[in-house]
Protein backbone atom coordinates (compact mmCIF):
# COMPACT_ATOMS: atom_id res chain seq x y z
CA UNK A 1 0.00 0.00 0.00
CA UNK A 2 1.28 3.37 -0.99
CA UNK A 3 1.25 6.26 1.05
CA UNK A 4 -1.47 8.12 -1.28
CA UNK A 5 -3.56 5.27 -1.10
CA UNK A 6 -6.14 5.49 1.80
CA UNK A 7 -5.72 3.44 4.72
CA UNK A 8 -8.44 1.60 7.08
CA UNK A 9 -8.08 0.06 10.93
CA UNK A 10 -10.85 -1.65 11.76
CA UNK A 11 -10.13 -1.92 15.41
CA UNK A 12 -8.96 2.18 15.57
CA UNK A 13 -11.44 4.05 17.89
CA UNK A 14 -13.43 6.55 16.99
CA UNK A 15 -12.44 10.48 17.84
CA UNK A 16 -12.98 13.52 17.47
CA UNK A 17 -10.12 16.43 16.60
CA UNK A 18 -9.28 19.63 18.36
CA UNK A 19 -10.95 21.34 16.05
CA UNK A 20 -14.20 19.32 15.72
CA UNK A 21 -14.77 19.99 19.61
CA UNK A 22 -15.50 23.78 18.24
CA UNK A 23 -18.76 22.13 17.35
CA UNK A 24 -19.16 21.41 21.28
CA UNK A 25 -22.39 22.53 22.20
CA UNK A 26 -23.10 23.34 25.96
CA UNK A 27 -24.87 20.93 28.48
CA UNK A 28 -28.65 20.39 28.43
CA UNK A 29 -29.90 20.88 31.84
CA UNK A 30 -32.82 18.42 33.38
CA UNK A 31 -33.26 21.10 36.22
CA UNK A 32 -31.01 24.01 35.64
CA UNK A 33 -27.51 23.93 36.82
CA UNK A 34 -28.48 21.07 39.22
CA UNK A 35 -28.91 17.73 37.10
CA UNK A 36 -27.82 17.35 33.43
CA UNK A 37 -28.86 15.06 30.76
CA UNK A 38 -25.83 12.05 30.23
CA UNK A 39 -23.89 12.67 33.39
CA UNK A 40 -23.89 10.62 37.04
CA UNK A 41 -24.51 12.36 39.95
CA UNK A 42 -23.58 11.16 44.34
CA UNK A 43 -26.43 12.24 46.91
CA UNK A 44 -24.55 11.00 50.16
CA UNK A 45 -24.40 12.00 53.73
CA UNK A 46 -24.46 10.70 57.58
CA UNK A 47 -27.88 7.72 57.97
CA UNK A 48 -30.81 9.57 58.80
CA UNK A 49 -30.11 13.09 57.03
CA UNK A 50 -32.97 13.04 54.41
CA UNK A 51 -31.30 11.98 51.22
CA UNK A 52 -33.71 9.50 49.95
CA UNK A 53 -36.28 11.78 50.84
CA UNK A 54 -34.41 14.91 49.05
CA UNK A 55 -33.74 12.67 45.99
CA UNK A 56 -37.35 11.58 45.50
CA UNK A 57 -38.79 15.19 46.00
CA UNK A 58 -36.46 16.20 42.67
CA UNK A 59 -38.06 13.16 41.11
CA UNK A 60 -41.68 14.11 41.83
CA UNK A 61 -40.76 17.41 39.99
CA UNK A 62 -38.79 15.81 37.30
CA UNK A 63 -41.96 14.09 36.37
CA UNK A 64 -44.58 16.56 36.75
CA UNK A 65 -42.19 18.77 34.94
CA UNK A 66 -41.91 21.35 37.43
CA UNK A 67 -39.26 23.94 38.89
CA UNK A 68 -37.56 22.88 41.60
CA UNK A 69 -36.69 24.69 44.54
CA UNK A 70 -35.77 27.80 42.51
CA UNK A 71 -33.81 25.82 40.03
CA UNK A 72 -36.10 25.74 36.28
CA UNK A 73 -36.86 22.63 35.14
CA UNK A 74 -35.27 21.70 31.26
CA UNK A 75 -34.92 25.13 30.26
CA UNK A 76 -34.10 24.24 27.07
CA UNK A 77 -37.01 21.90 26.45
CA UNK A 78 -34.60 19.67 25.45
CA UNK A 79 -36.79 16.23 24.70
CA UNK A 80 -40.01 17.36 26.28
CA UNK A 81 -40.64 13.73 27.05
CA UNK A 82 -37.58 12.97 29.09
CA UNK A 83 -39.51 13.55 32.51
CA UNK A 84 -40.21 10.31 33.42
CA UNK A 85 -38.13 8.66 36.40
CA UNK A 86 -37.40 4.98 37.29
CA UNK A 87 -36.21 4.68 40.92
CA UNK A 88 -34.43 1.44 41.82
CA UNK A 89 -35.27 1.10 45.77
CA UNK A 90 -32.77 -1.72 46.91
CA UNK A 91 -33.49 -0.40 50.49
CA UNK A 92 -36.99 1.02 52.27
CA UNK A 93 -38.77 0.28 49.06
CA UNK A 94 -42.40 0.69 51.31
CA UNK A 95 -41.35 3.90 52.69
CA UNK A 96 -40.71 5.27 49.00
CA UNK A 97 -44.16 4.36 48.18
CA UNK A 98 -45.53 5.53 51.27
CA UNK A 99 -43.91 8.99 51.00
CA UNK A 100 -45.23 9.14 46.77
CA UNK A 101 -48.86 8.34 48.37
CA UNK A 102 -48.17 11.31 50.37
CA UNK A 103 -47.03 13.20 47.29
CA UNK A 104 -50.36 12.52 46.09
CA UNK A 105 -52.21 13.27 49.30
CA UNK A 106 -50.42 16.80 49.57
CA UNK A 107 -49.83 18.37 46.25
CA UNK A 108 -52.90 16.78 44.54
CA UNK A 109 -50.92 14.76 41.87
CA UNK A 110 -51.90 11.90 39.73
CA UNK A 111 -50.72 9.83 36.27
CA UNK A 112 -46.66 10.76 36.95
CA UNK A 113 -44.68 9.23 35.19
CA UNK A 114 -42.62 7.67 38.01
CA UNK A 115 -42.06 3.57 38.22
CA UNK A 116 -40.33 2.29 41.81
CA UNK A 117 -38.43 -1.10 41.71
CA UNK A 118 -37.82 -2.56 44.74
CA UNK A 119 -35.77 -5.54 43.03
CA UNK A 120 -32.36 -6.13 44.04
CA UNK A 121 -29.85 -5.07 41.01
CA UNK A 122 -25.92 -5.75 41.11
CA UNK A 123 -24.09 -3.16 39.10
CA UNK A 124 -21.03 -5.80 39.35
CA UNK A 125 -22.41 -8.45 37.19
CA UNK A 126 -22.41 -7.77 33.53
CA UNK A 127 -25.90 -9.00 33.25
CA UNK A 128 -27.23 -5.58 34.50
CA UNK A 129 -26.23 -3.77 31.72
CA UNK A 130 -29.40 -5.66 30.27
CA UNK A 131 -32.02 -5.58 33.07
CA UNK A 132 -31.88 -2.32 33.49
CA UNK A 133 -31.69 -1.41 30.15
CA UNK A 134 -34.92 -3.31 29.54
CA UNK A 135 -36.69 -1.94 32.63
CA UNK A 136 -35.83 1.12 30.72
CA UNK A 137 -37.11 0.34 27.43
CA UNK A 138 -40.67 -1.17 28.97
CA UNK A 139 -41.48 1.87 31.34
CA UNK A 140 -40.86 3.91 27.92
CA UNK A 141 -43.40 1.42 26.48
CA UNK A 142 -45.66 1.67 29.07
CA UNK A 143 -45.58 5.22 29.80
CA UNK A 144 -44.94 6.88 25.98
CA UNK A 145 -42.20 8.78 27.98
CA UNK A 146 -38.41 8.41 28.08
CA UNK A 147 -36.50 8.19 31.77
CA UNK A 148 -34.80 11.36 32.35
CA UNK A 149 -33.84 10.53 36.12
CA UNK A 150 -32.84 7.01 36.80
CA UNK A 151 -31.92 6.93 40.74
CA UNK A 152 -30.13 3.80 42.63
CA UNK A 153 -31.05 4.11 45.96
CA UNK A 154 -28.63 2.89 47.37
CA UNK A 155 -25.12 2.83 45.56
CA UNK A 156 -23.73 0.29 48.30
CA UNK A 157 -26.11 -1.79 48.25
CA UNK A 158 -25.88 -2.26 44.03
CA UNK A 159 -22.19 -3.02 44.42
CA UNK A 160 -22.91 -5.21 48.18
CA UNK A 161 -21.23 -8.33 46.24
CA UNK A 162 -17.92 -6.37 46.14
CA UNK A 163 -15.68 -4.38 48.53
CA UNK A 164 -16.52 -0.51 47.91
CA UNK A 165 -13.38 0.68 49.13
CA UNK A 166 -11.19 -0.78 46.20
CA UNK A 167 -11.08 0.71 42.90
CA UNK A 168 -11.47 -2.25 40.77
CA UNK A 169 -15.05 -2.11 42.62
CA UNK A 170 -16.39 0.67 41.80
CA UNK A 171 -14.50 0.89 38.14
CA UNK A 172 -16.78 -2.37 37.08
CA UNK A 173 -19.73 -0.64 38.37
CA UNK A 174 -18.92 2.65 36.29
CA UNK A 175 -18.08 0.55 33.24
CA UNK A 176 -21.40 -1.07 33.23
CA UNK A 177 -23.43 2.32 33.54
CA UNK A 178 -21.14 3.48 31.04
CA UNK A 179 -21.98 0.08 28.67
CA UNK A 180 -25.78 0.86 29.42
CA UNK A 181 -25.58 4.41 27.80
CA UNK A 182 -23.89 2.78 24.68
CA UNK A 183 -26.18 -0.28 23.99
CA UNK A 184 -29.59 1.87 25.08
CA UNK A 185 -27.99 4.57 22.31
CA UNK A 186 -30.42 7.40 21.36
CA UNK A 187 -32.15 9.65 23.25
CA UNK A 188 -33.38 7.33 26.12
CA UNK A 189 -29.28 6.65 26.70
CA UNK A 190 -29.38 10.70 28.18
CA UNK A 191 -31.14 10.02 31.26
CA UNK A 192 -29.47 11.13 34.37
CA UNK A 193 -28.14 8.36 37.09
CA UNK A 194 -28.48 9.89 40.85
CA UNK A 195 -27.21 7.56 43.25
CA UNK A 196 -27.58 7.76 47.13
CA UNK A 197 -24.47 7.03 48.79
CA UNK A 198 -23.27 7.33 52.84
CA UNK A 199 -20.19 9.18 54.10
CA UNK A 200 -17.89 7.61 57.11
CA UNK A 201 -17.70 9.08 59.97
CA UNK A 202 -15.64 11.63 58.69
CA UNK A 203 -17.94 13.72 56.85
CA UNK A 204 -15.46 15.86 55.07
CA UNK A 205 -13.56 12.28 53.68
CA UNK A 206 -16.58 12.37 51.33
CA UNK A 207 -18.80 9.54 50.41
CA UNK A 208 -17.51 6.04 51.73
CA UNK A 209 -15.18 3.89 49.47
CA UNK A 210 -12.73 4.34 47.14
CA UNK A 211 -12.10 7.84 45.79
CA UNK A 212 -11.98 6.05 42.13
CA UNK A 213 -16.09 6.71 42.84
CA UNK A 214 -15.19 10.54 42.84
CA UNK A 215 -13.66 10.03 39.45
CA UNK A 216 -16.86 8.85 37.73
CA UNK A 217 -19.14 11.12 38.77
CA UNK A 218 -20.19 14.69 36.84
CA UNK A 219 -22.09 16.26 40.23
CA UNK A 220 -21.15 15.11 44.15
CA UNK A 221 -23.46 16.61 46.64
CA UNK A 222 -23.41 16.60 50.44
CA UNK A 223 -26.15 15.89 52.44
CA UNK A 224 -26.04 16.90 56.36
CA UNK A 225 -28.13 18.92 58.98
CA UNK A 226 -30.79 19.90 56.43
CA UNK A 227 -28.30 21.04 53.70
CA UNK A 228 -27.29 19.96 50.81
CA UNK A 229 -24.12 21.21 49.35
CA UNK A 230 -22.23 20.58 46.38
CA UNK A 231 -18.70 19.69 46.75
CA UNK A 232 -18.10 18.52 43.74
CA UNK A 233 -19.05 19.64 39.95
CA UNK A 234 -18.45 19.96 36.37
CA UNK A 235 -19.41 23.24 34.54
CA UNK A 236 -21.62 24.77 37.67
CA UNK A 237 -20.79 26.16 40.54
CA UNK A 238 -20.37 24.72 44.04
CA UNK A 239 -21.67 25.77 47.33
CA UNK A 240 -24.93 25.54 48.82
CA UNK A 241 -27.46 23.80 46.60
CA UNK A 242 -30.44 23.85 48.71
CA UNK A 243 -31.59 23.83 51.92
CA UNK A 244 -35.00 21.64 53.50
CA UNK A 245 -36.31 20.19 56.14
CA UNK A 246 -38.95 17.75 56.03
CA UNK A 247 -43.20 18.29 57.09
CA UNK A 248 -46.03 15.38 58.14
CA UNK A 249 -48.39 14.02 56.15
CA UNK A 250 -51.70 12.86 57.23
CA UNK A 251 -53.00 10.21 55.39
CA UNK A 252 -57.06 9.19 55.74
CA UNK A 253 -57.70 5.86 56.44
CA UNK A 254 -59.92 3.34 53.59
CA UNK A 255 -63.33 2.06 55.19
CA UNK A 256 -63.77 -0.37 52.47
CA UNK A 257 -59.89 -1.62 52.51
CA UNK A 258 -60.13 -1.79 56.17
CA UNK A 259 -57.08 0.54 56.30
CA UNK A 260 -56.56 3.09 59.21
CA UNK A 261 -55.25 6.71 59.38
CA UNK A 262 -51.83 6.80 59.05
CA UNK A 263 -48.75 9.11 58.45
CA UNK A 264 -45.71 9.65 56.66
CA UNK A 265 -43.15 12.56 56.39
CA UNK A 266 -42.01 14.46 53.01
CA UNK A 267 -40.17 17.34 52.42
CA UNK A 268 -41.74 20.54 53.31
CA UNK A 269 -42.66 23.14 49.89
CA UNK A 270 -39.84 25.45 49.37
CA UNK A 271 -40.27 28.63 48.89
CA UNK A 272 -39.43 29.56 45.77
CA UNK A 273 -36.37 32.01 44.92
CA UNK A 274 -37.77 35.23 43.18
CA UNK A 275 -35.49 34.45 39.95
CA UNK A 276 -34.78 30.97 39.29
CA UNK A 277 -30.79 30.45 39.57
CA UNK A 278 -29.38 30.07 36.11
CA UNK A 279 -26.53 27.94 35.16
CA UNK A 280 -22.94 29.62 35.06
CA UNK A 281 -22.25 30.91 32.02
CA UNK A 282 -20.17 28.98 29.68
CA UNK A 283 -16.63 29.65 28.61
CA UNK A 284 -16.01 30.76 24.45
CA UNK A 285 -13.72 29.54 22.32
CA UNK A 286 -11.29 31.15 20.37
CA UNK A 287 -13.53 30.52 17.29
CA UNK A 288 -16.48 31.80 19.46
CA UNK A 289 -14.78 34.84 20.61
CA UNK A 290 -13.70 36.28 17.03
CA UNK A 291 -17.66 35.40 16.34
CA UNK A 292 -18.97 37.45 19.25
CA UNK A 293 -16.24 39.97 17.80
CA UNK A 294 -18.19 39.64 14.23
CA UNK A 295 -21.25 40.45 15.79
CA UNK A 296 -19.99 43.45 17.77
CA UNK A 297 -18.99 44.96 14.27
CA UNK A 298 -21.52 44.08 12.48
CA UNK A 299 -23.68 45.69 15.44
CA UNK A 300 -21.34 49.30 14.71
CA UNK A 301 -20.70 49.37 11.38
CA UNK A 302 -25.05 48.12 10.03
CA UNK A 303 -26.95 48.20 13.18
CA UNK A 304 -29.30 50.65 15.38
CA UNK A 305 -30.10 50.49 19.19
CA UNK A 306 -27.39 47.76 19.69
CA UNK A 307 -29.06 45.24 17.84
CA UNK A 308 -28.37 43.60 14.22
CA UNK A 309 -30.05 41.51 11.74
CA UNK A 310 -28.87 37.96 11.83
CA UNK A 311 -28.10 37.85 8.06
CA UNK A 312 -25.82 41.08 8.86
CA UNK A 313 -23.95 39.30 11.24
CA UNK A 314 -23.77 36.16 9.26
CA UNK A 315 -22.22 38.60 6.09
CA UNK A 316 -19.60 39.42 8.54
CA UNK A 317 -18.64 36.06 9.61
CA UNK A 318 -17.87 35.34 6.47
CA UNK A 319 -15.59 38.00 5.77
CA UNK A 320 -13.76 36.88 8.66
CA UNK A 321 -13.64 33.44 7.19
CA UNK A 322 -15.49 31.53 10.13
CA UNK A 323 -17.91 30.62 7.50
CA UNK A 324 -16.08 29.85 4.51
CA UNK A 325 -16.71 30.13 0.82
CA UNK A 326 -16.76 26.79 0.15
CA UNK A 327 -18.58 25.69 2.63
CA UNK A 328 -21.81 23.47 1.10
CA UNK A 329 -23.68 24.03 4.13
CA UNK A 330 -23.20 27.73 5.25
CA UNK A 331 -26.86 27.87 6.86
CA UNK A 332 -25.84 24.83 9.52
CA UNK A 333 -22.53 26.24 10.14
CA UNK A 334 -24.31 29.48 11.24
CA UNK A 335 -26.90 27.80 13.13
CA UNK A 336 -24.14 25.64 14.97
CA UNK A 337 -22.20 29.00 16.02
CA UNK A 338 -25.30 30.55 16.72
CA UNK A 339 -26.13 27.28 19.33
CA UNK A 340 -22.59 27.43 20.34
CA UNK A 341 -22.90 31.08 21.65
CA UNK A 342 -26.80 30.93 23.22
CA UNK A 343 -25.61 31.89 26.30
CA UNK A 344 -23.44 35.25 24.82
CA UNK A 345 -26.48 36.40 22.50
CA UNK A 346 -30.11 37.43 22.39
CA UNK A 347 -32.14 36.62 19.55
CA UNK A 348 -35.24 38.63 19.11
CA UNK A 349 -38.13 37.55 17.36
CA UNK A 350 -38.20 40.33 14.60
CA UNK A 351 -34.73 38.50 13.66
CA UNK A 352 -32.52 41.14 15.31
CA UNK A 353 -29.53 39.64 17.58
CA UNK A 354 -28.02 41.54 20.59
CA UNK A 355 -25.44 40.80 22.73
CA UNK A 356 -25.88 39.16 26.30
CA UNK A 357 -24.01 41.12 28.77
CA UNK A 358 -22.93 39.92 31.73
CA UNK A 359 -24.88 41.34 34.81
CA UNK A 360 -24.03 44.99 35.44
CA UNK A 361 -21.83 45.18 32.56
CA UNK A 362 -22.17 46.78 28.71
CA UNK A 363 -21.14 44.91 25.95
CA UNK A 364 -17.51 46.04 25.08
CA UNK A 365 -16.96 48.14 21.44
CA UNK A 366 -15.10 46.06 19.19
CA UNK A 367 -11.63 46.13 18.35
Amino acid sequence: MSDDEPRKFQYALPYRTFDQCADSAPKNWLVENVIAFGEDSSWYGPPGEGKSGLLLDLAVHVASGRDWRGYKFNPDKYISENRGVVYFALERASLTERRMRAYMQRDGLSGLPIAISRHAIDLLNPSCVEIIRHTLLQFWDDTDIMPGLVIIDTWGKAIARGDADKEQTQNLAAMHIGQLREVLKGSVSRFHLASIGHSGKNLAAGERGSNARQGHVDLEIQINGGTAKITKANDQDGGELTRFEFEKVDIPGDDDRGTKPWSTTILATATPAKEARTAARQRTTGKQAHALDALRRAIVERGDAGAVYADFWKEELAKGGLIRADDKNPRATFARIRTGLSQHIIAEPNGLVRINPQPGQIPPSPA
